[in-house]
């Protein structure tokens, strides 16, 4: 379940960045409306105060104006300068609710609720100046009406002042508190990509190790990794690596026994016919033919082997290219069935089939491994009293060489793996010596190197083996 869950590296790395940027944006965006916030504050502040001082500064002007236009009303009784001092009032009276309606502050309220109570007065005795109203009396309710508007005026200014103190306070208040949530948010952002760096960097580092181990030889220890999927299956497919290597290794050891074996046994073949001849024991001509016929096997044999070896060596180092000139594929295809007639005869092996005249552009020595391989392979499987269908024939573009056998068939475990280095199937109830394992991949592998391919095909008696190149006709 674990492993479903599980994301990429990808994936988990942009989930990283996003979480670790994330604290850093949130604290920049935060930082960006505070700093807005102050602003649009001290902006509508100012032009608030500005407006308000403006208007309390007002009032002071419109009393001056209506004490002025009242004396010269009472002076000279023109209606004119009333006119004037009831448009002042009308101003007055605007101001005062323009004031009321801007602020809330308690101070203000009280002063202009005086400055009316006051202004009320004041207007009472204008409008009794007809009936006698003294030039005393006007001055004490307009100097009284002057005094409030004067602390109206005080009042805005105070405010002002505290504004202008205010202000500055808040922005160092904002700017403690923007490097308070740097100090919180940088340490954690920090922590936070320490903490993915190192969940990156665990898996990373358990690849470095197992791939070390591998280097220097040590392959008993499962390879294991943890972290996100894809590194979970690179370290999969290291241990399969670390388990074909160590199957590798067993199989080379076996090889080499096996090859040991095998190089012993026409060696010895070799030495005692060798003896025999140089005896000075008096011998048949039949039984010095008989000899010479099994040193000229074994020696066959050991040269197949050899040349089996060569050809291992050379499929495991860097491809070289191919000499190829035209070769008649159809004449070593006979020359190899010539070659294991007396094997074929001693099995009681019929071989059958049609091969046509055909010619390649080919490496002569590499295509004879190939046919070579792929017969004794049929050979060795036959068993006795069996049959070996061989086909050559041009198909199209394409040559085309099929060999089958009587023999048990290739199991279906087995058949992935047929052309593996160093497998080895079930031994023939005939062959006293193992195979070395090698046999069918030099033969893939040459085929590759001339433009085809050796399959495995489905066959319902014995082994089917096709090896196809394509037609060269052109270049030959």
């Amino acid at each position: 379940m674990k492993r479903l869950w599980s994301p990429s590296l990808l994936r988990f790395l942009l989930v990283s960045f996003v979480v670790v940027a994330l604290p850093l944006v949130g604290a920049i965006v935060t930082a960006i409306l505070q700093l807005d916030q102050l602003a649009r504050d001290s902006r509508h502040a100012l032009v608030a105060v500005q407006q308000n001082t403006s208007n309390s500064r007002a009032i002071a002007d419109r009393v001056t104006l209506m004490e002025r236009n009242a004396r010269q009303y009472q002076a000279l009784m023109d209606e004119s300068y009333k006119e004037l001092y009831s448009t002042h009032r009308d101003e007055l009276l605007q101001l005062f609710d323009q004031l009321t309606a801007a602020s809330s502050d308690a101070g203000i309220q009280r002063h202009i609720v005086r400055a009316k109570s006051a202004e009320e007065v004041s207007h009472a005795v204008v409008g009794n100046v007809r009936n006698g109203a003294t030039v005393a009396e006007l001055g004490d309710v307009f100097a009284s009406l002057r005094r409030n508007a004067a602390e109206i005026v005080d009042e805005y200014d105070s405010i002002a002042e505290a504004m202008a103190r205010e202000m500055p306070e808040r922005a160092a208040n904002l700017q403690r508190l923007l490097m308070f949530q740097a100090a919180l948010v940088i340490p954690f952002s920090i922590g936070l990509a320490g903490l993915f760096v190192t969940l990156i960097l665990r898996p990373l580092r358990q690849l470095d190790r197992g791939i070390r181990s591998l280097g220097d030889g040590a392959r008993d220890e499962p390879l294991q990794v943890s972290g996100t999927r894809d590194l979970q299956d690179l370290g999969e497919r290291l241990d399969w690596l670390r388990l074909r290597l160590v199957e590798l290794e067993s199989l080379q050891a076996s090889f080499l026994r096996n090859v040991s074996h095998e190089l012993k046994t026409p060696l010895t073949n070799i030495r005692e016919g060798a003896e025999l001849l140089a005896a000075d024991v008096p011998t048949e001509a039949t039984q010095r033919r008989a000899v010479v016929s099994i040193v000229k096997e074994n020696s066959i044999r050991l040269q197949r082997l050899i040349e089996e070896l060569l050809g291992y060596n050379a499929n495991t180092q860097i491809d070289r290219p191919v000499e190829k000139e035209p070769v008649s594929l159809d004449l070593i295809l006979r020359r190899a069935i010539d070659e294991h007639a007396s094997t074929l005869a001693a099995r009681h092996v019929t071989v059958t089939g049609s091969i046509d005249p055909v010619t390649v552009s080919a490496n002569p020595k590499q295509i004879r491994i190939v046919v070579d391989n792929l017969l004794s392979n049929a050979v060795k499987y036959a068993g006795s009293d069996g049959y070996i269908q061989v086909d050559l024939q041009r198909r199209a573009d394409a040559v085309v060489l099929d060999i089958r056998d009587s023999g048990p068939g290739v199991r279906p475990q087995d058949r992935p793996r047929v052309f593996e280095w160093f497998f080895r199937g079930p031994r023939p109830e005939n062959s006293l010596v193992p195979g070395t394992g090698m046999g069918l991949a030099i033969a893939r592998e040459y085929a590759r190197q001339h433009d085809g391919e050796i399959r495995l095909m489905e066959s319902s008696v014995g082994a089917h083996f096709r090896f196809t190149m394509q037609d060269k006709r052109d270049d030959c």
